[in-house]
């Protein structure tokens, strides 16, 4: 994600938002979720972006009802 963290947290916090979470509570989640794709990027020797979109993902499977896939097949 290009830009700065706050940037990255609005860009975010828009999709909760968009998906029925209240402005503050989008913020928060974006932040945990951005906070998450941290530590997924180190554990697995990817991108910020890459460990992101997974997560983001992750959470659109699971609104659709879906049973996220783990994306552990990923390689470093």
């Amino acid at each position: 994600m290009s830009g700065s963290s706050e940037e990255a947290v609005a860009i975010v916090a828009r999709l909760f938002v968009g998906m029925g979470a209240e402005q503050t509570q989008g913020e928060t989640m974006a932040r945990q979720l951005l906070k998450r794709a941290g530590q997924l990027s180190a554990e697995r020797g990817i991108s910020k972006v890459e460990a992101t979109d997974i997560l983001l993902r992750q959470i659109g499977e699971a609104r659709a009802g879906k049973t996220p896939k783990r994306h552990d097949d990923l390689k470093a």
